[in-house]
Order: structure tokens, then sequence, then C-alpha cells
């Protein structure tokens, strides 16, 4: 018998669940250079299917050697950098069913 452990590609519910803020991209005249640099700065880009966008860290990203406090920090800080409302910060958790 054969267990998978990796991701499941037809697979038709999707959710995230990331340390970050939401953005409504509509204020930003050049978001796909906002989202370049987010990138950049290693946060993760999430969309929903109702275009709401996320921009964050996922709790799966944080290091062995790093805090919760030391995460949440390391994302205020970037998102500061991208002046982005860093104050903002909480979890952003999303789940839909594509079916």
């Amino acid at each position: 018998m054969k267990i998978r452990t990796g991701f499941v590609s037809n697979s038709s519910s999707s959710s995230f669940c990331i340390f970050g803020i939401y953005v409504d991209r509509e204020k930003y005249e050049n978001f796909d250079e906002l989202e370049k640099k987010a990138k950049e700065e290693g946060l993760e880009v999430e969309w929903t299917p109702w275009d709401s966008v996320v921009i964050g860290r996922s709790y799966s990203s944080i290091k062995d050697d790093e805090t919760g406090l030391q995460f949440k920090e390391s994302v205020k800080e970037k998102l500061k950098k991208l002046e982005l409302p860093s104050d903002t910060a909480a979890l952003c958790e999303e789940a839909w069913y594509d079916g």
C-alpha cells in the first residue's frame, strides 16, 4: 500500500495560515512591483478566489532556532521595509472549496 505524504495536485480545497496583513491591491498603482519586492524579502503573497491578498509568512516557515516572537518581529520588519502597515500584522487564514 502507498501512502501519499506530498502535495495532492487534484485536491479541490485550498487554504493558508499566514502571519501578515491583508492588502487592498486597488490602493497600489503598481501592485506587481510590490508583490515582487515582498517575495524578494522572503514574504509570501497569497491570493484568494475573491481577490483578497495577504502578504506575510506562513507558520510552517518558522525556523527551528526561531521563537514565535522573532518570527512575528521579522514579518513586521519586512512589512515596514515595504512601507506597509506592520502594526496591523496578525493571523490571516482562509480556506475554500472549489468543487
